[in-house]
């Protein structure tokens, strides 16, 4: 398929530019697709921002995207059970095989870069989202999506997997616990949809006086309580309403050290912590991490992604219908927009989660 694609390409710190690259040839083990919507990441926006060591630069940015297949040869075709013209997710992963991780299972380590991350300058260069097309790499992971679905709500199936998972199995969320989630944001609010997935009798979202709007929207997704507040405050409220057992689960989404010592002064005896977000802002020291995890007896864990089986029961959830998803998706923005679409929700206090749609307009 001859032609070019434009492509959003991170070389620096604050430095994108829209360029466009040519169409590769292929073989019979890959494919190319043609995007339809992209989200933003945060992990995108703290690349953008210089603070995220994941990326192989200069990269095309994007990696929870849906899209629909132009071309594939006949073996990619086969392995993957997709044939040309259908609608598809990749995940972001491109994981070798034979690494130490990927022969445990645990191929969201593998240290090959990634969709979103890998450099323009292997192969074709097109390993990004916010792009016309990307290319279908033999390693890549897919999974067919329905043809009936808003292609903005389907791109939003990587936090909502990720939450999903990282409340029932990474955080044993037991039926009828408390789970607490601190940080209102996309994975957060996703969070909130895995605790209520996993049976949970009590969903208490922790956020800041500025997350009127999400918090709003937390409810809206099944949350029971939400809560403001430093964390006295926070202890306060989440005892009162726990009885004072605090929480079973408790799932650190926000990025700052300070929000670690709130997640763990929640939870309760054994509980499970699972820590998500990527710590951008001072406060906080070790000292509470030790207190908590000898007094309570706590788990701590940290995440990286999920299993692929964690996606199409995702899928299907989202195809579904089941919950209120278009109150996440706030903002559309074409190819030439993807540097405002990095930098709206600093900017813009009722913004939950962006995407680049390259029809649009």
């Amino acid at each position: 398929m001859a032609g070019t694609s434009r492509v959003a390409v991170l070389y620096g710190p604050g430095d994108l530019r829209i360029e466009e690259l040519a169409l590769p040839a292929l073989g019979a083990d890959d494919g190319l697709l043609r995007v339809e919507a992209t989200g933003v990441c945060g992990t995108d926006v703290a690349a953008y921002y210089g603070v995220n060591p994941y990326y192989e630069l200069p990269c095309v940015l994007g990696h929870e995207l849906v899209g629909r297949v132009v071309e594939i040869g006949h073996q990619a075709s086969e392995r993957w059970g997709v044939q040309q013209g259908d609608r598809i997710v990749v995940e972001e992963y491109l994981p070798c095989g034979t690494c130490r991780s990927c022969l445990a299972g645990a191929y969201q380590m593998c240290r090959v870069y990634r969709y979103g991350g890998k450099s323009i300058h292997a192969g074709s260069g097109l390993y990004g989202g916010y792009a016309d097309y990307m290319y279908l790499h033999p390693q890549a992971l897919v999974h067919k999506v329905a043809e009936d679905v808003d292609a903005d709500l389907l791109q939003l199936y990587i936090p909502i997997s990720n939450g999903l998972d990282w409340m029932s199995r990474i955080g044993a969320l037991p039926i009828g616990g408390t789970a607490v989630i601190v940080g209102p944001g996309p994975h957060g609010l996703a969070c909130v949809i895995g605790a209520v997935e996993a049976g949970a009798d009590k969903v208490i979202v922790v956020g800041q006086d500025t997350d009127a709007h999400r918090l709003s929207v937390a409810t809206q997704l099944g949350a029971t309580h939400t809560v403001t507040g430093d964390t006295d405050d926070v202890v306060a409220s989440v005892s009162e309403i726990t009885g004072g057992l605090l929480a079973d689960t408790v799932v650190n989404a926000a990025d700052s050290s300070a929000a670690l010592e709130t997640a763990l002064a929640v939870a309760g005896d054994r509980g499970t912590l699972v820590q998500v977000g990527l710590p951008k802002s001072g406060g906080g020291s070790a000292e509470p991490v030790l207190a908590a995890l000898n007094s309570k007896v706590l788990t701590i864990r940290g995440v990286r992604g999920r299993p692929s089986s964690a996606v199409p029961p995702t899928l299907r959830l989202i195809e579904s219908g089941k919950y209120p998803l278009h109150l996440l998706c706030t903002g559309q923005f074409t190819i030439e927009q993807t540097e405002e679409a990095l930098t709206t929700n600093g900017r813009v206090p009722e913004a939950i989660r962006s995407s680049v749609i390259p029809a649009l307009g």
